[in-house]
């Protein structure tokens, strides 16, 4: 190497250093969202969007990446159950729209041998499965569904029924909510069932996609316990198998309490059992009703409340000839007034008239007991799957083959499925 190159050399050197200092310059004088990091950022965020619109198996480890580099979710919705922790942790700012059904699954033959009340043909059972699988709702309340308490009273010897080698296969409740789905089901006598698909959210307590019989929480009936199947239920006593139960949901925009309300049904015209189906109500919203208990639904909590109520406005005049109707009193008290904070969905005509959701005393007018209801920031609309009365609608068994055979054992609730839209909660 010659002076003169040790002179370009140095020459060159100096340049460098010089640029060196006015990079420095420039970076202390700038603000963070121009650096060089942030921008590598901005393209791995690019990257990770397109990776989630293909379905890539390696978008899940760049959001690993990004919520380490800057701290929180990504911007798109795609992998917004990625962002939410199983706890409850980090919550998507982006509204999650999201489906429900709640169907009462049992029928009106209460003497039908060992199945009152519960669905004993197993080709009806797969056909209800295959219905409810292929309208795949992220939330799934079930009532009346068939219990081991029913199928463990004796051996069925009928494959053609729904006890048929229970102790072999899958429960009744994961035969018609199917795969991809948490469910549980009440701690008294595991007839109403919750499922929510893995998709949309966690149970709080629930592995994702376990089946876990005795998984929802359930509280102490507020009275004394009675077979109403058996008509032994009068207006002091609770039917023991009646319940109000819920569970935690932890969601990319944040916790939902879901409750699955079936409180006690009216036994008879002169026996409406209403004291005891009033403090159920009472149970979701008040503390104290059974001692040391606390409201299902606690201040500030999003929650979705749906089932078979038991409570039928329309008919408040007929049912109170005898005696006054406390429930519907509960209801009004919390739902829908100026000041409350719950909503309800429940579909309505033209004219704000709900529409029935039970064929069973069609006489009387129209028999609206089974509601969905939110509080007020959850957003929606709903539809009831009946026959004659909303349109462009039918009841979910009516491709049913064999409907014509079953008689009383029919499914004799309409039920109603909706669309909903869950917004982020500010902390």
């Amino acid at each position: 190497m010659s002076m003169g190159d040790f002179g370009n050399l140095e020459e060159r050197s100096m340049r460098t250093v010089w640029m060196l200092i006015l990079v420095m310059i420039t970076l202390i004088g700038c603000d963070d969202t121009s650096t060089t990091a942030n921008n590598q950022l901005n393209n791995v965020n690019n990257v990770n969007n397109v990776n989630n619109q293909d379905g890539g198996s390696d978008a899940d480890a760049l959001n690993n990446v990004n919520n380490l580099i800057d701290g929180g979710p990504d911007a798109d919705v795609t992998d917004a159950a990625d962002d939410a922790d199983a706890d409850g942790g980090t919550v998507d700012p982006t509204p999650i729209p999201f489906t429900t059904l709640t169907a009462n699954v049992g029928h009106g033959d209460a003497e039908f041998p060992h199945y009152p009340l519960r669905l004993w043909s197993q080709s009806y059972e797969d056909y209800m499965g295959a219905v409810i699988q292929g309208m795949a709702p992220d939330v799934v309340v079930l009532q009346e569904v068939l219990s081991g308490k029913t199928c463990e009273a004796f051996t069925e010897i009928d494959p053609n029924k729904t006890c048929y080698e229970w102790d072999t296969r899958l429960r009744p409740a994961v035969r018609l909510i199917g795969p991809g789905y948490s469910i549980v089901c009440d701690q008294r006598e595991q007839v109403e069932c919750i499922g929510v698909k893995v998709s949309f959210g966690t149970i709080d307590g629930v592995e994702p996609g376990a089946y876990v019989e005795l998984g929802a929480h359930t509280p102490a009936l507020p009275m004394a316990g009675c077979n109403w199947a058996a008509g032994e239920c009068d207006n002091s006593t609770c039917d023991d198998e009646s319940t109000v139960s819920d569970v935690l949901v932890h969601t990319a925009a944040g916790d939902l309490r879901l409750v699955h309300m079936h409180p006690t049904a009216q036994v008879s015209a002169f026996v409406a059992a209403d004291p005891c189906r009033a403090d159920q109500l009472r149970q979701v919203f008040e503390d104290g009703i059974v001692a040391g208990d606390v409201s299902m639904v606690r201040p500030g909590e999003q929650a979705l409340i749906m089932g078979d109520w038991n409570v039928g406005l329309e008919v408040y005049n007929i049912r109170t000839l005898m005696q006054s109707s406390e429930a519907d009193d509960v209801w009004y008290q919390y739902i829908g007034c100026p000041t409350c904070a719950f909503t309800d969905m429940d579909p309505r005509d033209g004219g704000g008239q709900r529409y029935s959701t039970t064929s069973a005393n069609a006489w009387v007018g129209i028999v609206a007991i089974d509601h969905v209801v939110t509080t007020n920031e959850i957003t929606g609309t709903c539809v009831v799957h009946d026959e004659g009365g909303m349109p462009s609608t039918e009841r979910l068994d009516v491709g049913y083959p064999y409907l014509d055979q079953l008689g009383d054992s029919r499914i004799d609730h309409y039920a109603i499925s909706c669309e909903m839209t869950i917004y982020p909660q500010t902390p």
